[in-house]
């Protein structure tokens, strides 16, 4: 991952350089390797490329210096891009990068995984490569298939190109939205970037707080869901969409939008595709999206919890890579899945590290990792990933692969999934009937243990959570976005709900939430379950397939039962990455209860609330302290 911005003005000069240094200031924490700038003229089709202070120094002595006045082109289109080298790390990856026809200039957040098998393709067509980069392959396969590029890719992305031949502006992003792209429209032109303060930046006295979305977050936790920010005036592009700026176009409003791909808008039957068949082509999907995304020139290595998700993508790996790869496991007190990850030992002799603890330097650095993350977010374990991902960076790796998105590909959040598909499979007929009460009876009741924890859920659980329900004393009178999309949620049939986390809640949140915490290291984060070809099949498999004997994900077990120690395959409870809510902010209630009493609105006292909704407070904390930075 790299840092991108650039712009679009309504007018044709020598603009001043200002705008370049408040863009590029916030972006350089992601690309410490490189820099770059091209300023581009529309109007004249021409072009020059600049240096910064941290431009290689193989090149900097054939560029002149973006400070250097004279010498800046007159311009209505600009690039900047910070580079954090992982694939071909010589200078000839410098960006913005040019194409060999040089017909097309263009800037590139991200990692295109299938870039050996677009190059062969390429090649075969008369395409002359002069590096080993993704990029290169990116731009020429533009050149050479136009649009139809995007639909190719396999990866993630955040793209800016500029089409001298077509005379148009181009910019792209990823299927999921793993790479950020903000945008502002001033009364100069159309600004973009990797980072929402490059945008402030570039004029603080006009931006507004959006008071939809903080309120709306308070509400019910939900970000991230319409391409708003905390900011009026800064929006995010939209993923799995390119849009394309023509010659005479500043505006938004005014260019063409195309979504080159969209999510499985339906299911198919048992009838459709066996259980056996279903498992050999998920098995099969599953090992290529993770050994494409151990392509690097890096160190990568592996986050390993314990659970199903990240244990069978080392499993995988281990498999692919003769057990040559290295693991980080987190210790967390009070809820410790390492004995969990360290099961994984006994079948792949893998090099393995336990980190810990890691969260207890929160309470310093709780307004600097605020700052990075550039608005709240809804969990302090947020800092403590942040935390785990700087050990392993310290120890030399560069690219970290995770288990993050099978639930949402899969079904894997039980409450929130199985009473929908429940519903479901009891209206399909008697077979899907019979199997869904019997997954209810074993999930229940498959064990002594299990028919007690059911018990507990329907009679204490269920008085607690009752006792615990948010209780808002204003915000809860203003129907926000994000508490429209909620109270929909309520009534959303099972499928449904799989695209709301896709389009609206989880994924959207997560993906601006660990770009933050991650590329403010930075180190680049690889998410298997999340290529596209696993969930276009993860959102067709019937519910049938997921939910089975009492198991949720059951196709990913039985996938990966070969493969996976017991311990972990049948593991029934998963802890998470906990936070201890309820300890930590008792002992630094002098620090936090403050900032909730700064609030204009009254939510309840701190001790109410860390008692009966301690996620809510972290909310408002979160809220607060962002207010005042």
């Amino acid at each position: 991952m790299c840092g991108i911005a650039g712009y679009i003005l309504k007018e044709n000069d020598k603009h001043p350089v200002e705008d370049i240094d408040h863009l590029l200031k916030p972006i350089r924490p992601r690309g410490p390797d490189d820099e770059g700038v091209c300023l581009i003229s529309r109007q004249n089709k021409s072009c020059k490329f600049y240096k910064t202070d941290k431009t290689v120094a193989s090149l900097s002595s054939s560029l002149a210096h973006i400070q250097d006045k004279p010498a800046t082109l007159a311009h209505d289109l600009a690039f900047i891009h910070t580079r954090y080298s992982i694939i071909d790390l010589s200078d000839a990856g410098h960006q913005p990068f040019l194409s060999r026809d040089k017909s097309v200039i263009a800037v590139f957040n991200g990692e295109i995984y299938n870039y050996l098998e677009l190059r062969k393709e390429l090649e075969t067509l008369g395409v002359q490569f002069k590096t080993s980069s993704d990029t290169e392959v990116l731009i020429e396969g533009y050149c050479i298939l136009k649009d139809k590029i995007w639909s190719r890719l396999n990866g993630f992305w955040a793209v800016a190109l500029y089409d001298f031949r077509q005379n148009s502006v181009i910019l792209s992003r990823d299927r999921v939205g793993v790479a950020p792209l903000y945008y502002r429209e001033t009364r100069k032109g159309f600004y973009f970037a990797s980072s929402i303060q490059s945008l402030i930046d570039i004029s603080p006295k006009d931006i507004t707080p959006n008071n939809d979305v903080i309120e709306g977050f308070i509400q019910c936790g939900i970000k991230d869901h319409d391409g708003s920010t905390y900011y009026s005036e800064i929006k995010t592009l939209p993923s799995k969409t390119t849009v394309t700026f023509k010659s005479d176009q500043i505006l938004l409003k005014n260019t063409q939008h195309q979504k080159y791909w969209d999510f499985s808008q339906q299911r198919l039957t048992q009838n459709d595709i066996s259980f056996s068949e279903a498992v050999e082509k998920y098995r099969k999907v599953f090992f290529d999206s993770v050994e494409i995304r151990l392509r690097a020139d890096v160190k990568v290595a592996f986050e390993l919890s314990g659970g199903l998700d990240s244990s069978s993508i080392v499993a995988a790996a281990a498999i692919l890579r003769n057990n040559n790869i290295t693991t980080y496991t987190a210790k967390v007190k009070d809820a410790d899945e390492e004995p969990y990850a360290r099961s994984i030992l006994k079948k792949y002799p893998v090099d393995y590290h336990v980190i810990e603890p890691i969260e207890n330097d929160f309470i310093e650095n709780y307004k600097n990792f605020n700052q990075l993350m550039e608005e709240p977010y809804d969990n302090p374990n947020a800092y403590t990933h942040h935390k785990m991902l700087q050990i392993m960076k310290q120890q030399g790796v560069a690219v970290v692969v995770t288990g993050a998105g099978g639930d949402e590909v899969l079904a894997g959040y039980e409450a929130s999934f199985w009473p929908k598909a429940y519903a479901q499979l009891k209206q399909e007929g008697m077979q899907s009937y019979l199997q869904a009460d019997w997954y209810e009876f074993c999930r229940r009741f498959k064990t002594f243990k299990t028919s007690k924890e059911t018990l507990k859920h329907y009679f204490l659980d269920s008085f607690k959570r009752f006792k615990m329900r948010p209780k808002f004393k204003h915000s809860e009178q203003n129907v926000t976005s994000a508490l429209n999309h909620h109270r929909q949620y309520q009534n959303m049939r099972f499928h449904q709900r799989s695209l709301h986390h896709f389009n609206v809640a989880l994924v959207p949140f997560y993906m601006r939430s660990s770009d933050h915490f991650t590329m403010g290291i930075p180190i680049e984060h690889r998410f298997p379950f999340l290529d596209y070809r696993m969930i276009e099949f993860g959102l067709q498999l019937p519910p049938a397939y997921l939910f089975k004997n009492g198991w949720t994900k059951y196709i990913l077990r039985k996938a990966m039962e070969p493969y996976l120690p017991k311990k972990i395959l049948w593991r029934r409870k998963k802890m998470g990455f906990t936070f201890p809510y309820a300890v930590y902010f008792t002992k630094h209630k002098s620090t936090f209860e403050p900032i909730l009493n700064n609030l204009k609105e009254n939510f309840g006292s701190y001790d109410e609330l860390l008692k009966t909704n301690p996620i809510l407070l972290w909310r408002l904390l979160s809220t607060g302290v962002w207010q005042e930075n």
